[in-house]
């Protein structure tokens, strides 16, 4: 078991923090599914897969509203402090990156409709996979992510957000590949536009990755980390 969440002389209290952990790990699983099949879609071009995420994101949202709700709980019932008031904070703001998560999980699956709505009109395969393989360092990036939150270890948090660097350098490296093979005519401008919507939504995804990575510096440390180096 976690030590983070373990200590307390009251057991019920111990339970509650572990029950909050788990709806917030709940949730990024369910999150992690879904970039995992908005970038199948994408690979794919399953458009009806696509739809499917759009449709399920109602899932994030009420796992949200629960995680939420078991937050407001404890702070009414425990007023919790020091290391307990940072877990809370720590986990609440993990949710919302969640959920945000999600909305970008949905973005892409909307791109991909648009992208294989016409056959004649698919996206080229070279830009298509420079923004695949991106795809593929952000999935392996979230779930990197989700496993810092689930062990709590700073160390390795702090790891994470030292490699952010390089991952923000290829975003713009791939950009500026899709920017240079837009095409001239109309439906190749569309492609290219919808790319870049695709690229931009993986870059807040891998955003929001660092973020739940300094969760976890904050709640061992007390370190508020943001815009700054570690």
């Amino acid at each position: 078991m976690n030590q983070v969440t373990e200590g307390h002389s009251i057991r019920r209290y111990d339970g509650e923090l572990r029950e909050l952990h788990y709806k917030v790990l709940e949730m990024g699983t369910l999150v992690l599914t879904q970039v995992k099949e908005a970038v199948r879609s994408l690979k794919t071009g399953d458009v009806s897969l696509a739809a499917e995420i759009i449709e399920e994101d109602d899932q994030v949202d009420d796992l949200e509203v629960e995680a939420d709700t078991e937050v407001v709980a404890l702070f009414a019932r425990r007023c919790p402090k020091g290391s307990d008031l940072r877990l809370v904070m720590a986990l609440s703001k993990a949710i919302t990156d969640l959920e945000r998560v999600g909305d970008e999980a949905v973005k892409i699956a909307s791109c991909v409709e648009r992208l294989y709505a016409v056959p004649a009109d698919y996206p080229a395969e070279v830009p298509r996979n420079q923004v695949l393989v991106l795809a593929d360092l952000v999935v392996k990036r979230f779930e990197s992510a989700l496993r810092i939150v689930d062990s709590w270890e700073a160390e390795q948090a702090q790891q994470f957000i030292a490699s952010q660097r390089e991952v923000s350098e290829r975003f713009q490296q791939t950009l500026g590949g899709l920017m240079d093979n837009g095409g001239s005519d109309a439906g190749g401008a569309n492609r290219a536009v919808n790319l870049v919507l695709v690229l931009k939504a993986l870059e807040r995804i891998a955003c929001h990755a660092e973020n739940l990575a300094e969760y976890v510096i904050y709640q061992a440390m007390g370190l508020v980390i943001r815009h700054h180096a570690v």
